[in-house]
C-alpha cells in the first residue's frame, strides 16, 4: 500500500478510550501528520455524538467501508475479547494497526495476528502506553546505566464495575510485565518465580516475583484501592530510584547525599504513542512495540495464572 501523507486515519471503538484516542489525533491532524477520516463502533449512536464533538467526517458501517474511505491505518479501542477478532479483519483489509493492550486473550491468538500482520508487511503496534511515559524513559535511561539489584512496580486502584468482567492480569497487570522488560532490557526472556492472584471479594490482588536470572522484578496490582497508586521503585547498587508516572515525578536518593526529586516534562504519553505509530506508518525509523512483545507479556500473565491456580489447587 502507497502511504500517503497526512496519513487517513480512523478510530475503531469510541468509548472511553478511543475517545481519548480521537482527541489526541485530531491535535496531530493539526499538525499535518494525519487526516482522521472516519470512527467505527458497534454503537453507533456513541460513534456519531463523538465524530460530531470532535468534527469526525464519517461514521462507518463496517470495517469494509473503512477501506472504501480510503483509510490506511486505524486504532483499534474496542473491548479486550474483541481485539483479536477486529485486528485479524483489519489486517485482512490491508490497514496498519494500532492495537490496545493486551491486543488478544491469549498468547496463541497474538501469534495468529503476527501471521496475519506480518506477511502484508503491515504495522501492528500494541498499546502500551507506559513505555511513552517521560518518567519511563527517565527510568530506563538510569536503568542502562546502574547495577539493578531489583524492581517494584505497584498499579493499585479501585476498577469500574465494567472494567471488572475482564481478568485482572490483562486489564492492568499486563502493563508491568511489559515495563519490567522494557526498563531492565534482559538479554532473555524473564521467567515467573513466584506468583500468586488472590481473590478477595470485590476484586483481585496480583504479586509476582520476574527475574532473568540476575535482576528481580516484584510487580503488584490490585483493583480493590480506594487510593491510586502508579509507582516504579530501583534498588541499585548505587542508587534509589522512584517515579510516580501519574505526577511525572522522579526521586533519586544516594549514598551520603540529599535526595533529588524532579519532575520530568514531555509530551502527553497517549499524543507520544499515536505520534509514533503513526511515524512508523510513514516509514520513518522510530522505536515502537512490537506483536512479538505482546506474545512475551501474554505468556509471562498465563504463567503467573497457572502457577498461582496451581499452588491453590495443592493446598
Amino acid at each position: 500500500m502507497l502511504i500517503s501523507m497526512p496519513l487517513r486515519i480512523a478510530v475503531i471503538g469510541v468509548g472511553r478510550w478511543g475517545r481519548n484516542h480521537v482527541r489526541v489525533l485530531k491535535e496531530l491532524e493539526r499538525e499535518g501528520l494525519v487526516q482522521l477520516v472516519a470512527l467505527h463502533d458497534v454503537d453507533k449512536v456513541r460513534a456519531l455524538e463523538v465524530a460530531k464533538t470532535f468534527g469526525v467526517p464519517h461514521v462507518a458501517e463496517s470495517l469494509r467501508d473503512l477501506e472504501s474511505l480510503g483509510v490506511e491505518a486505524v486504532v483499534i479501542a474496542v473491548p479486550i475479547d474483541a481485539l483479536s477478532s477486529v485486528s485479524k479483519r483489519v489486517a485482512e483489509l490491508g490497514m496498519h494497526a494500532l492495537i490496545e493492550k493486551p491486543v488478544a486473550t491469549s498468547s496463541r491468538d497474538a501469534e495468529e495476528l503476527i501471521k496475519a500482520f506480518e506477511p502484508r508487511s503491515l504495522v501492528a503496534m500494541p498499546g502500551f502506553i507506559m513505555r511513552f511515559s517521560p518518567v519511563v524513559q527517565e527510568l530506563r535511561s538510569i536503568a542502562s546505566k546502574k547495577r539493578v539489584h531489583y524492581a517494584v512496580f505497584r498499579r493499585l486502584s479501585r476498577r469500574p464495575p465494567t472494567a471488572r468482567r475482564f481478568s485482572i492480569l490483562l486489564d492492568l497487570t499486563i502493563h508491568d510485565i511489559d515495563l519490567c522488560r522494557y526498563v531492565l532490557n534482559p538479554s532473555e526472556d524473564l521467567r515467573v518465580e513466584m506468583a500468586s492472584v488472590m481473590d478477595l471479594g470485590l476484586d483481585k490482588v496480583v504479586v509476582a516475583m520476574l527475574s532473568d536470572g540476575v535482576r528481580k522484578c516484584l510487580i503488584h496490582t490490585d483493583g480493590l484501592s480506594l487510593a491510586k497508586v502508579r509507582e516504579i521503585e530501583l534498588v541499585c547498587e548505587e542508587v534509589f530510584v522512584r517515579v510516580n508516572t501519574d505526577e511525572n515525578t522522579v526521586l533519586i536518593t544516594e549514598p551520603s547525599k540529599a535526595y533529588t526529586l524532579r519532575r520530568i516534562v514531555g509530551e502527553e504519553p497517549l499524543k507520544a504513542e499515536d505520534r509514533a505509530f503513526i511515524e512508523k506508518c510513514l516509514g520513518k525509523n522510530v522505536e515502537i512495540p512490537t506483536l512479538q512483545d505482546a506474545v512475551h507479556a501474554l505468556r509471562i500473565a498465563e504463567t503467573i495464572l497457572m502457577m498461582s491456580q496451581s499452588k491453590t489447587n495443592s493446598t
